[in-house]
Parts: C-alpha cells; sequence; structure tokens
C-alpha cells in the first residue's frame, strides 16, 4: 500500500504522518490513537492556547507489548534545509521532517490540539502570567539510554533562547521564533530538582502550545545538556551526532541523500512511564530520503520504491495507475506574504494605500485554480490567520480583486500607473511542503505588472539564507513569498512580526500596536482570547504588512 502527501507541514498534520506510517507498517493494522495521557498531577490552569489538559483514568494493568513490523518505511520529501540539528540555527521550517521524528517535547498534543502531558506531567502560570514552572516526567530517556531530568530541559531552553557569559541567544541564533522569545526572556531557573521556570518580560498566554509543544510551529525538543549553553565546537560536534528523546533514533545520515532511523523502544511516551498510551513507532525503521525532483518521487512510488512522498495533484492519475492515493491534509499550509521593512519612509510600501492597492490587484481565485482548485487550496483566513486558528472570522477572508480600486489607491499614493515606484523584488523558494509556491509568486508579479503597472522580479532562492536575510532586514522594501505551516496558536507570530521592538523582521514602528500585541498575548479567559485575537488580526488584515491569499 503507497501513500503520498500533498501539502501537508503543520506540526500537528505532522503528528498525524506519524500516525500513518504506523497504519502503514502494521499492513494496515492498527495506528496509535489519540487518546488523552493518564496524569497523577493536577492539570495545568486553562491558559486560552488550547483545552485545559485533563487527566484521563490511570491505566488499571499493563496492556500487551505492540506488534512491531519489521519492515522498512522510505518516505521521500523535497528538502530539509540546512541539515542542522538545532532548531536555533535551521532557520526555516523544512527541519520539521526530521526533527519531529527526533523530538520529545513537555507537552504532548492530540487531534483536537489539546494539551496533554508529555516530558512535563503538568505545567502552572504565575498569578501575573509571567511565570511557566514545568514539572519533569521521572522516567524519561535519551535515544543514547541517557536519563532526561530538568537540567536537561533548562539546559535546551537556555542554549535556545537564554543569555550566558557569551552572550544572548537574541544575537547568535538564526531562527526568528527563537530570536524573538530571546528578547523577551527573563530567566530561566531550576526551581526543584523536577521543575523548570521560564519567565517572560510579559505575559505570553500562548507559549506553552507554540514553543514547548508538539503542535508548536518550530521544534524547541529537549536535548542532552552540555558543559557550556553556547559553545561552536560542541555545537559542530552535535550535529555529527544529534541525539533527541523523539520516537524515531537517527542511526545514520547521508549529507543531501538519507536520514535513516529506527524505532526508539524507551521513547517516554509509554505505559510504564505512567501513560495509559503506547505513542511508540509500530515499524523498526525508516529512511528519510531527499529528492527534490517530483517527478523522481512519483516514479519510485509507482516503483514501490517508496510509500510516501510530497506531490502535486497534477499527478494524480500516474499515482493512481501505480497503485497509490493522494492524502489530502486541511489547513497543513498557507500562503504567507509579507511586505518587509514597510516602516522606512523611502520605500514605498511604507504607505498603507500601495500595501493594500498590492492585495487588490491580486485575483486569488487564480492562484487557488494553480494549486488545484477548491479541493486542495482555499481562499480563506487571513495570512497565518487560518479557519481553526484562534483569532479567524469570515469578516478576515482575503479581499476580491478589484482593480480599479487598486489602480486608485496607487494613484493616491503618488504612484500612477507604476510611475516612481522602482523595481519591486519577490523573494520566495521551492517549497518542501506542497509545490507551485514560487509559481503563485510569478502570478502574483503578472497581476501587479499587468494591472498596476509595475515593474516586478522573482527571485526564486535558498529557504535558510532568504530566512536570515529576512531577519537582519536585508529584504526591506521587498515581498516575502512562502508557504508556512498551519496552526491553532499564533501567538509566536504575532509576537514575531508584531509585538517585538527591534526584531529584524518586524513589519512595523508603530508603538500603539506593539502594545496591542503584549495585550493581546496577555490574555488567557478562553473566550476573551479569541475576541482580542480576532480584534488584533483585523488591525493586521486592514494594516496590509501581510496580504491575505489562501491556505492547502
Amino acid at each position: 500500500m503507497r501513500v503520498l502527501r500533498f501539502g501537508l507541514k503543520s506540526p500537528q498534520i505532522l503528528g498525524l504522518v506519524i500516525a500513518l506510517l504506523l497504519l502503514l507498517a502494521v499492513a494496515c493494522g492498527a495506528a496509535a490513537t489519540a487518546t488523552p495521557p493518564a496524569s497523577t498531577a493536577k492539570p495545568a490552569p486553562n491558559t486560552g492556547a488550547g483545552p485545559t489538559p485533563a487527566a484521563a483514568p490511570q491505566a488499571t494493568s499493563v496492556p500487551p507489548a505492540p506488534t512491531v513490523n519489521p519492515s522498512k518505511l522510505t518516505w521521500m520529501v523535497g528538502g530539509w534545509g540546512n541539515e542542522r540539528f538545532t532548531n536555533n540555527y535551521r532557520g526555516g521550517s523544512s527541519g520539521n521532517n526530521y526533527d519531529r521524528l527526533m523530538s520529545g517535547f513537555p507537552i504532548a498534543t492530540n487531534e483536537k490540539t489539546e494539551l496533554l502531558p508529555g516530558i512535563a506531567t503538568k505545567w502552572e502560570i504565575s498569578k501575573d502570567g509571567k511565570t511557566w514552572t514545568f514539572t519533569i516526567r521521572e522516567g524519561a530517556k535519551f535515544h543514547d539510554g541517557s536519563a532526561l531530568t530538568a537540567e536537561d530541559v533548562w539546559w535546551s531552553w537556555m542554549h535556545y533562547w537564554g543569555k550566558d557569559e557569551s552572550g544572548s541567544a537574541a544575537e547568535r541564533v538564526t531562527q526568528i521564533s527563537a530570536q524573538t522569545l530571546a528578547r523577551n526572556a527573563e530567566k530561566f531557573e531550576l526551581s526543584a530538582h523536577n521543575q523548570v521556570s521560564f519567565t517572560r518580560k510579559f505575559p505570553d498566554a500562548g507559549f506553552a502550545a507554540t514553543y514547548v509543544s508538539e503542535a508548536a510551529n518550530s521544534a524547541y525538543g529537549v536535548v542532552p545538556r552540555r558543559p557550556k549553553v553556547h559553545d561552536t565546537a560542541q555545537e559542530e560536534a552535535y550535529d555529527k551526532n544529534p541525539i533527541g528523546a523523539g520516537p524515531g533514533k537517527l542511526v545514520r545520515h547521508i549529507q543531501a541523500n538519507l536520514m535513516a532511523f529506527e524505532r526508539f523502544d524507551d521513547y517516554y511516551y509509554q505505559p510504564k512511564n505512567g501513560l495509559p498510551e503506547d505513542r511508540r513507532l509500530k515499524f523498526k525503521s525508516l529512511d528519510l530520503r531527499l529528492v527534490p525532483e517530483e517527478a523522481t518521487r512519483v516514479a519510485a512510488i509507482r516503483a514501490g520504491e517508496a510509500d510516501i512522498a510530497p506531490v502535486s495533484l497534477a499527478t494524480r492519475k500516474q499515482v493512481g495507475a501505480g497503485g497509490g492515493r493522494l492524502v489530502f491534509g486541511p489547513e497543513g499550509a498557507y500562503i504567507r506574504v509579507q511586505l518587509m521593512g514597510c516602516y522606512v519612509p523611502q520605500y514605498p510600501c511604507s504607505k498603507k494605500e500601495v500595501r493594500q492597492a498590492l492585495d487588490l490587484a491580486i485575483d486569488k481565485t487564480a492562484v487557488q485554480a494553480l494549486f488545484g482548485g477548491p479541493e486542495v487550496f482555499q481562499v480563506k483566513g487571513w495570512t497565518f490567520i487560518t479557519p481553526s486558528t484562534i483569532g479567524y472570522s469570515p469578516d478576515l477572508d482575503p479581499w476580491p480583486q478589484d482593480v480599479a480600486k487598486a489602480r486608485k489607491l496607487l494613484a493616491d499614493a503618488g504612484y500612477p500607473g507604476g510611475k516612481g515606484f522602482g523595481k519591486l523584488i519577490i523573494n520566495t523558494w521551492a517549497s518542501t511542503a506542497i509545490t507551485f509556491v514560487p509559481e503563485s509568486a510569478q502570478l502574483a508579479a503578472d497581476f501587479w505588472r499587468r494591472e498596476l503597472g509595475l515593474d516586478v522580479e522573482v527571485k526564486v532562492g535558498d529557504e535558510a539564507a532568504l530566512q536570515r536575510a529576512r531577519a537582519s532586514g536585508d529584504l526591506n522594501g521587498q515581498v516575502f513569498w512562502q508557504d508556512s505551516s498551519a496552526a491553532f496558536d499564533r501567538s509566536s507570530n504575532y509576537a514575531n512580526s508584531y509585538g517585538t521592538p527591534g526584531q529584524g523582521n518586524r513589519l512595523h514602528e508603530s508603538q500603539e500596536l506593539f502594545d496591542l500585541v503584549t495585550r493581546t498575548l496577555a490574555v488567557t479567559d478562553p473566550a476573551e482570547r479569541v475576541k482580542a485575537f480576532i480584534a488584533l488580526s483585523m488591525r493586521g488584515r486592514e494594516e496590509s504588512y501581510e496580504l491575505g491569499i489562501g491556505y492547502g
């Protein structure tokens, strides 16, 4: 049985992919379910970042050992970034293809995006909303057999976001979300032998969901502590022999070719560690292979040389003729279009009329058709806000094309027919999750040329390099066109792009908007949090520093 994926990259979807792998590996037998695990600790307080984690009934007897299929699965992917094994330095989301297999997280999730005990048995928030305290489970292990302790969690967070004698992580890491959290971090403490506390400069009720859970957009897994929080030689040595705590243990790595994983028998998510469910892989090994060309991936599926691979809808007949089938993931990835550095007066996009004109000139239904129509792409949501995200409202859905209004807005801004605008550059890359991302950027460029008279150039580059350039401000005055993974809680996106003064990839310089983001992130009541995020999203849509296109 061969299954292919289209457009799946969200952390939740990646978890479902693991379940799909389980299904395949046991010859269509029992895959891991997603029932909430048991916890002897009291549930964490509801933060608005998802339902309160509830304790499930404790297992009264040890379930029988699961059947482990001895076969090997082959999963082909279009890319995996710069092949760094610490999220700080990957500079993009392509590493999710392998890091989710390797990593263990303090908080687990299920298909309902509920936050559940994982490496942490419970978590609590201080009255002022700034300090999070996690109690770490005993019995968890790393891939090398060593015990995973609270000290490892503390060291991992210090490495990702902390400050030591070598300076702040904000000044050395390349991952944008890590830079943001490092700038907003106050202190990390081992508050007890089995507890770790993290204090922020201001409250963020979404911290648990967006940084330390399986549902996080970026995978900040727990890694074994090292002698120094930051040391280049130690980091390079770790990349040659990475050790995680996730369900898959890396046993072989060939640059730009292969990552081979084996089932980790001591993965913490199993009944012997007090959890009622066994989430260990139900197969023995997995080969993750880098195959950039779609045609090669399709041929491998047809020949039985691969089990899973991302492909486009255009290959459906080929895949079906070879005995495979396409699996679609709703809200797996969205198109994110950012207008960078538009707070700098010298750039035309510093005028809101220009930003709105660019949005209104694009026919989003043409982008939908490019990706395969409404079966796989929806013209809904605004940038990183999709229908399942906190802060969604139908009022946020993309503006329909209005060429007359777009031309008037551009003329009102002082650029009639594109005169005096200068060259507009769109930066993009070939996605590892969905096809046609560069083509969709080119389609927008065609609309801007034809309808607004602009001189537009599309540059297709390297993801990691472009992410670094965006973080440093080198792309100011240009367009950043990418796909990204959908998620339930987008607190980190607001903090990255709208809530942190001095952040290289910030989209504005309005203190009033910075303050609005800070107040919104601090809201903990679930109902009020939804209202606050909708209001913030509506404000962002009106400002048009980002354009709403849709999701697949």
